[in-house]
Formats: structure tokens, sequence, C-alpha cells
């Protein structure tokens, strides 16, 4: 009993649809009877016709020296009326009779708003009567002073009643209801067929197969699912190509080397007795396991992009800006390139500090190594109205115009660049940038070289 009220409780598009057909032809009911009776009621056959008074005007002129007689036909007349007015005998919701001769009334039926008069023989009008609304129609005949005025309630509540009280508005419904049920379920679930082949087909699958859907629907609103579902496969497809091809050109052109380097250092250093020979190879060694700390940092950046789990926490940029250019002073000492460092006061920003740290590494590294020996390295911080904007400035030879968009693609470098490089250091850079939504500008500095502009948005800090 629990699994079948769960089954009841869960949403099903099937039994979606199916409410919604009933829901509409419910409606389309209502207003399709509303609207007829509403034009009946406003002007009711039984009052615009004139058969109804000729009848009347007969009966009276025919048994005017037989009183009793007339009143007894004009009351089975009456009766008959209502019955096929509806509404039973209650006058506020059925139709009354009222017959003057000479202006007095000879015969009224029960309940009738004797109080209702016409202004203008043979017009619809509406009046007020006994606390309520009337609509009525008098004639008046020919050959004798008689009026004859039949009168229907005119409120809307009364409209209502009526319409229920003949059967109009239930009962079709519950009639044609339960017969339209089955059919409507048969026919959306034999043209939910398609749909449930590709739901098939897409269940059977495993979690490695990104190749298109197979079972493409000939039905036009089925197959742009399809095409869409097969174009975002495409896509999943291609970037976990690139994603695989990247991870395997980094391990074979970064960590192999790295790890060879280092095993040759540490040889190298049972072999050496001088102090300053050791302290370089701990140099080396150290620069080493940054670098190898710079591959896994690439590494773990690219999953944690496909599984965007990163926790993003306050980080005092200024002071991790000094502290990245202080460890890279030895680097630009080598070169003799002078690195100076602008900033007001200390700037918080919501990020990943070692992701951060790996793009001031590159950016500062690259200045360092694309700049003349005996230049000058500038690297600014400012806080603007929207935005922290961190700017890293060289004299080198700088990047072309064209090449400033596909700089940033992974082992991509300028063909006319001498120095040597893997191309992956402003990839980094702008994924760095993206997992911070953050935009980067490549532009020419104020000394010929490359200027890089990284704007942060401004976020509130704990």
């Amino acid at each position: 009993m629990r699994n079948v009220w769960r089954h009841l409780r869960t949403p099903t598009l099937v039994r979606r649809i199916m409410i919604a057909q009933m829901l509409l032809l419910t409606l389309l009911w209502c207003l399709f009877l509303t609207w007829i009776l509403w034009e009946d009621l406003r002007s009711p056959p039984i009052l615009t016709g004139s058969k109804t008074y000729e009848t009347i005007f007969t009966v009276v002129e025919n048994l005017d020296d037989r009183p009793q007689a007339r009143t007894d036909v004009l009351a089975a007349f009456s009766k008959a009326l209502r019955e096929d007015y509806g509404g039973g005998e209650d006058p506020a919701l059925s139709i009354s009779l009222i017959v003057r001769k000479n202006n007095e009334i000879i015969y009224s039926s029960s309940g009738a708003p004797t109080g209702v008069t016409n202004t203008r023989y043979g017009k619809l009008q509406n009046s007020e009567s006994e606390g309520r609304t009337w609509t009525s129609r008098t004639l008046k005949s020919g050959s004798a002073n008689t009026e004859v005025t039949l009168v229907t309630p005119a409120g809307g509540w009364n409209f209502f009643i009526y319409l229920n009280s003949r059967g109009y508005y239930v009962m079709p419904l519950l009639v044609c209801i339960p017969f339209l049920l089955f059919p409507a379920w048969l026919s959306i679930r034999i043209a939910m067929r398609p749909w449930n082949k590709v739901v098939n087909e897409v269940a059977l699958r495993t979690p490695d197969d990104l190749s298109p859907i197979k079972a493409v629907p000939k039905h036009r609103e089925l197959r742009h699912m399809v095409d869409a579902v097969n174009g975002l496969l495409a896509r999943v497809r291609e970037g976990a190509e690139r994603e695989r091809v990247f991870i395997a050109d980094a391990a074979h052109e970064l960590r192999t080397p790295l790890a060879a380097m280092r095993i040759n250092v540490e040889a190298l250093q049972s072999w050496v007795s001088s102090d300053r020979q050791k302290e370089l190879l701990t140099g080396i060694i150290r620069s080493n396991s940054r670098a190898a700390r710079l591959v896994n940092q690439l590494l773990l950046m690219m999953h944690s992009e496909a599984r965007n789990d990163t926790v993003m926490e306050p980080v005092p940029l200024t002071t991790l800006i000094q502290e990245r250019l202080a460890a890279l002073s030895p680097l630009a000492a080598e070169r003799r390139i002078e690195l100076e460092f602008y900033s007001d006061d200390e700037i918080w920003m919501t990020g990943v500090r070692e992701r951060l740290m790996s793009l001031i590494d590159n950016l500062t590294e690259n200045a360092v190594k694309y700049s003349p020996e005996g230049g000058r390295v500038e690297v600014d911080l400012r806080s603007l109205e929207k935005s922290i904007q961190l700017r890293v400035s060289d004299a080198g030879p700088g990047i072309p115009v064209a090449l400033r968009e596909r700089v940033f693609d992974r082992f991509f470098r300028d063909p006319n660049q001498i120095q040597s490089g893997s191309g992956l250091g402003l990839a980094i850079v702008k994924a760095v940038a993206q997992q911070h939504n953050s935009s980067i500008c490549l532009s020419t500095s104020a000394e010929g070289g490359l200027m890089v502009t990284v704007d942060f948005p401004k976020q509130k800090t704990a």
C-alpha cells in the first residue's frame, strides 16, 4: 500500500498531460455553456417570442365569460412554463406569468413579483421589485385591453442556480470525463513510445560512452531535444579529449625531466664537498620542488575545474604578492632585474590562495624571463570601485597583437620567440582567472614590453 501511495505521489508527465486535458475540457465546456446560457438568459426565447403571448391572449378572450375556467387554464399554463424553464416553483429561480385586464391583475403565478411593470410594450426591461432584479417583457392585445407580462430572475447568482438546476453543468462532465480518461491515457502512452526508446538507450549507456544517441526519432519536437543532447555530448567529448591530451602532454613535458633532474642533483650532492656547491645544489632542488609543485597544482586545477568543489576563502593579496616577489627575487637578481611593487594598503579578496600564488608566480616569472638584463618589472595592485586590479609590466619584446588571443592556448608560443618555454604560463594564468570570475587583458607597457592586467571582482570578505 505504501508503494502504491508513493507511486501516486510521484509526478509523471503522462498524468500531467491527462490532468491538463481534463482541465482544458472542463474550461472549454464551462465557457461554451456559459456563453450559450448567458445569451439565452439575456434574450430568453420564451420572452422574446410571440407564440406564448398569443396563446395566452386567445385563452383570455375565449374564456372571458368563465373566470374560474380561465384561471384554471392559466394556472396549468403557468405550471407548464415553469417546468420548461426550470427552477421549480420558486419564483426567484423560475419564470412567472402576470395577466392584467383593464389594468387589474386577473392572474399571477404563485409568488410572482406583481410589482414589476413595463413602461414600453414589446421590449425587454430590467426592474427592481421585492428586493430583486427581474427581466420582463409585456405585450398588449390588439382587440382587448389585456396585458401579458412574463418575468424571469435577472441576478447573476440566479443564473448559476438556473444553470445547475437544469443539469447543464455537472452531468455532462460526470458522464464524459470517466470515458475520456482511458482513451487519453492510451493515446499519450502510444504517442510517447519514441520518447521511451530514447530514454532506454540513454539509461543503458556507461559513463564513458559519449557517442551520439542512435535512436533519432522523426518527430520534430523530440528530434530537437535529441539533437541538443547530441550537441552537448559532442562538446563534452571534445572537452574531455582536450583535457586528456593536455594532462598527457604536461606529464610528458614536465614531470619526467623534473624527476630526472632531481635524481641527478641529489646524486651529485654526495660527490661535492664545498659548502658553496652544496648551497647551489640545494637551491636547485628547491627550485625543482617548486616546479614540481607547479605541475601538481596544474593537475589539481584541472580536476577541480571538472568537479567545481574548490573552497574560496579570504586572501591578503598584498601580503601574498610580497611573499612571492621575495621568493622570486633570486631569479630576478641573476638577470639583474629590478622588481618593483606598488600597493596602497592591504587588499583582501576571496579566492584560492594556492591558485592565486600560481597566477602571481607565472606572471612575474614570465616578466623576468622575457625582460632584458638590467631591466625593470613593475607589479601594481589597485583597489578600484568595482574590482581589484593586478598589473604586471615588463620591458621585454612583448606579444604581437595578432597573437594575444592565441597565447592563452596551452603549449602555444610565439614562433619568433627565442626564449625556451613550454607555453603553459599564460594558459595557467587564464585558468586561474576564470576560476575567480576574473578578466585578463594583454596590452603594451609604457616601456614597450607586455603589460598583463587581471581584474578580480570585488567580494565581501569575512
